[in-house]
């Protein structure tokens, strides 16, 4: 079936110009520079092809205008693919894809990536920001793909975390003392608050019991080692006692390496053309010497890419206890030199020299100590000092210096005791090969904590034009007996670090959302990703399939109270009800903090309180299957849910007749990161408010807005009870990001 008497092919540039005619403007998405004309022609061929028996054999499926656009402007970008010691980097192998609910955005970048890999001989990798998204893809789209094209060839790639270690499981069953990093204090001391440990300890006992099991049905094939494919997650003190770690693997010296899970998947997936990631997977190994992806071979389309430059922010930060690092230290100095004293004297470390390094060492950490407990810079009373512009203290940098200079000496002394530990020795018995490869495996956990600090100290020891942002948290356990501090550094934006280790690097790539632009605009996304360095890059809006005019309206409702008014939360609560008995079935409200939602539900009349269900009461999964459940049966019902419900939530019909927005999602900064953002675009006489917050809650907004209509037959109404989106001057750039709803219901003065 050829599409082309309903489809015509949309981006050709006329062969010649036509006398007196002005030369023909090519938009950068439809660019054809640098690509070879007859490869070109063959892949527009196989594209056509394949788009043409998708077509025939997908179920329900509709060609779009938006969607063959998008897939037309993705295959130029792939075919512009640049190798890796090509210097032209002018943009045209990265494109901006913006293309809406119900365009079918997955069929048109996987076909184009295809087709490229195909003639390019180049691996795909898409990666997604989260799991559901992954899931879809691996588990839905992509096996009806292989179907209708059979060399297809796909897998997941997942990190390291995800997998079971065998030897460390075998090794608590045994109970081995594992490597003291894992199971101590020091595994919070580097760690995100969301895996510190909980206050009433684990039922050993219990633990046991999982552990056991869990190696049986590995032993027996019931399970394949994916902490995903468990039909009940493990407790997470648990799974990091044995979970997979870069540092804590001997890698191919190990016994089980021949069985284990994190290597069985790499081997697998090396084989497959496309492969499904995550972006903090994709941007963690681009920070390694990681063989797992080569950037520029690799054809890359990032799906949800609004979400990349937050994630890629949180992964080039850097944090650390500052007390528990000196305790890390001083640990160090013991084992270290205690496994260094079984090698052979010519590659045994100095004990003396080695000894002073760590003093070294811990003699400066104890003047960051004495610093912020003299200063008082953090309490109870006040958990975060942030460095105005980055700057610390003039005489803290020579001392960030040393320290930073003083832990890569010490990691270069403790990696050849490392090397040489997991160096096979035939004269060894298999206990003595077995217990020198897990003292091997302690010090590269240490290895990963060094790094982490030598690049926090790097960090705050640099000063850039665009400086970091550097803080101090508080830090205190739950008995407080023990005070410490987080240091912090972190880049404000990822535009210099995604620049430099992402677009720099990569072959091609393809970043795509439903809500990509802000305000009407790419500028945003350009920014915060570093993509405006990048001046041939691609951009391009795909028209939706949706029929907004008529399939919808955005209301703002006439609310008498601003939100910056003291009356607001009362009229809202007084308003909702009126609002919500207008409509009989599905209504989703979002709200932009829990106090409001709080209140508002707790002034709802009896007949609704009882068709109301509230984020966090329930699993999303099973509030979300009692709200189908309810529609189904003919009754109203209606969801209260906070921002996470405004984007990745799919209610199609009558689940979801009817949204309210509580008021615009303007989130003041609210960690040192945002905070010094905008005080450094004030000290260079820029707006904040203008450059950040407008354009983010204007991307916000289309997010939750876009709940509403999911399919072509949907109607929807979008109910905003904030009068600023009629009377702001702002009012008209957020409304130009939204989907083009006809706006009703404005107030007389607006």
């Amino acid at each position: 079936m050829s599409l082309s008497i309903t489809l015509p092919a949309l981006e050709h540039v006329p062969p010649a110009i036509p006398p007196a005619e002005s030369p023909v403007v090519v938009p950068a998405y439809a660019s054809e520079r640098g690509i070879d004309p007859d490869l070109l022609e063959t892949a527009r061929i196989r594209l056509e092809l394949l788009y043409g028996e998708v077509a025939a054999d997908w179920p329900g499926f509709i060609a779009r205008p938006g969607q063959y656009q998008m897939m037309q402007a993705a295959l130029l970008t792939f075919l512009s693919a640049k190798a890796p010691d090509n210097e032209d980097r002018t943009g045209n192998n990265l494109a901006q894809l913006e293309a809406g609910t119900g365009t079918g955005k997955t069929v048109a970048y996987c076909l184009a990536a295809i087709v490229a890999s195909e003639l390019l001989k180049k691996t795909v990798i898409v990666s997604t920001a989260t799991v559901a998204l992954q899931e879809q893809l691996f588990q839905k789209d992509l096996p009806r793909l292989a179907e209708i094209i059979p060399e297809l060839r796909y897998d997941i790639l997942k990190g390291r975390a995800r997998y079971v270690c065998e030897s460390r499981l075998e090794g608590v069953i045994n109970d081995v003392v594992q490597d003291s990093l894992l199971t101590s204090e020091f595994q919070e001391a580097f760690a995100d608050a969301r895996w510190q440990s909980r206050t009433v300890p684990r039922d050993r006992a219990e633990a046991m019991r999982w552990f056991k099991s869990s190696a049986k049905k590995l032993r027996s094939g019931a399970w394949d080692g994916d902490i995903d494919s468990l039909a009940q997650p493990p407790e997470p003190e648990d799974w990091r006692q044995v979970q997979a770690n870069a540092h804590a693997c001997n890698g191919g010296q190990c016994e089980h390496f021949r069985s284990c899970a994190f290597f069985k998947a790499r081997r697998q997936a090396a084989s497959a053309t496309l492969q499904v990631a995550n972006h903090a997977l994709i941007l963690a190994t681009l920070q390694t010497d990681s063989s797992l992806i080569d950037p520029g071979n690799t054809l890359f389309v990032f799906d949800e890419a609004h979400h990349l430059p937050g994630i890629a922010a949180d992964q080039f930060s850097y944090r650390a206890r500052l007390g528990t690092s000196v305790k890390l230290l001083t640990s160090l100095r013991t084992i270290a030199l205690r496994h260094g004293r079984v090698l052979p004297a010519s590659t045994r470390p100095d004990p003396v020299a080695f000894a002073q390094l760590i003093t070294g060492c811990t003699d400066k950490l104890a003047i960051f100590e004495n610093y912020w407990t003299e200063a008082q810079l953090v309490s109870a009373d006040k958990a975060v000092h942030r460095f105005t512009q980055g700057q610390i203290p003039e005489a803290l940098i020579p001392e960030c210096e040393q320290l930073a200079s003083l832990i890569r000496a010490i990691t270069s002394v403790v990696s050849s005791i490392a090397a040489a530990l997991t160096e096979p020795d035939e004269s060894q018995s298999p206990a003595e090969r077995e217990e020198q490869s897990r003292a091997g495996v302690e010090l590269g956990v240490y290895l990963s904590r060094l790094d982490t600090l030598e690049k926090l100290f790097s960090a705050w020891a640099t000063h850039d034009k665009v400086p970091w942002a550097k803080w101090l948290e508080w830090v205190e356990d739950a008995g407080g007996t023990t005070i410490d501090a987080w240091l912090c550094a972190s880049p404000m934006t990822a535009a210099q670090v995604l620049s430099r280790n992402l677009w720099n690097n990569v072959s091609a790539a393809v970043c795509t959302s439903a809500t990509l632009t802000a305000c009407g605009s790419f500028d945003f996304f350009d920014r915060l990703s570093g993509m405006n360095r990048f001046p041939e890059r691609r951009a391009l809006v795909v028209d939706s399939p949706f029929d907004y005019a008529t399939q919808g309206e955005l209301r703002i409702a006439p609310m008498k109270h601003s939100p910056k008014s003291p009356g607001f939360s009362d009229e809202l609560c007084e308003k909702l009800p009126e609002l919500l008995r207008e409509h009989r079935h599905g209504q989703l409200v979002l709200f932009t903090s829990r106090r409001q939602m709080q209140a508002c539900h707790a002034a709802l009349p009896k007949d609704l309180l009882s068709q109301v269900q509230v984020q966090g009461v329930r699993s999303r999964t099973e509030l979300l299957k009692e709200h189908s459940r309810r529609i189904i049966a003919g009754e109203r019902s209606i969801i209260f849910g906070l921002q996470s419900f405004g984007e990745g939530i799919d209610l199609p019909g009558q689940l979801c007749e009817h949204v309210v927005i509580d008021k615009l999602p303007f989130m003041p900064p609210n960690s040192p990161v945002e905070e010094a953002l905008a005080e450094w675009l004030s000290a260079q006489g820029r707006d904040p408010f203008t450059e950040l917050s407008v354009p983010r809650a204007g991307m916000k907004l289309a997010q939750w807005a876009g709940r509403g209509v999911r399919t072509v037959t949907d109607r929807a109404v979008i109910t905003v009870c904030d009068t600023r989106l009629a009377t702001m001057r702002y009012g008209p750039a957020i409304l130009a990001g939204l989907p083009p709803f006809p706006v009703v219901r404005q107030l007389a003065a607006a």
